[in-house]
């Protein structure tokens, strides 16, 4: 396995993971949706994300940003029409997503969500438990490290105990709780020491 920049070549292959594996507005909007954003990902110079790849087939990824606020008005600067066509399609499939991403692009989170922030994180079913969820996670934590953050933060939903008990023995504390489109969600940081690799 070795771990490399998200590039555009690895786009449809993290959105395919995505949509595989994760839960959430984007998974539930889909492919019309998830193809436009990690594109954008890939091409935006506010991304931070890596992606696990073994005999030339992607099988994790993480994703976030020093600046997700940035990131995200970035993403839809790059991609507005082909993002807001997909996600008007999916929509039409999922009317209550459509509304969803409507509530949370006018809603202020309860949380900071200037803070930098793992996005998303994740890894083939069929390769968990071997340690790629952990390299992807230092490797982001080194890359935070290096822009001068001391800390970032992410979300797990609050059902989602497997994940909780991932994130906590990697060292990241509770921060709060909070509801997002009906869903519980658990805030996470992690403190960053510097010059110490994770």
């Amino acid at each position: 396995m070795t771990l490399e920049r998200m590039g555009p070549q690895h786009a449809r292959d993290v959105a395919g993971l995505h949509a595989a594996t994760l839960g959430g507005l984007l998974s539930r909007l889909g492919r019309s949706a998830l193809d436009p954003y990690y594109d954008a990902c890939a091409h935006s110079p506010l991304s931070t994300a890596f992606v696990a790849v073994e005999d030339s087939r992607v099988i994790g990824f993480v994703a976030g940003a020093e600046s997700p606020r940035g990131l995200r008005r970035d993403v839809l600067r790059r991609n507005p029409l082909q993002f807001g066509l997909g996600a008007l399609v999916a929509g039409l499939r999922n009317p209550s997503a459509l509304i969803d991403l409507a509530r949370g692009t006018l809603a202020q989170p309860s949380y900071d969500s200037g803070a930098p922030e793992l996005i998303y994180l994740a890894v083939d079913p069929s390769k968990r438990g071997q340690g790629t969820g952990k390299a992807l996670v230092g490797r982001f934590s080194e890359a935070m490290r290096t822009t001068g953050a001391l800390r970032y933060e992410l979300s797990v939903e609050a059902r989602n105990a497997d994940a909780q008990r991932f994130y906590e023995r990697l060292g990241f504390t509770r921060i709060g709780t909070y509801e997002e489109f009906g869903t519980s969600q658990v805030r996470y940081a992690m403190h960053l020491t510097p010059g110490f690799a994770t």
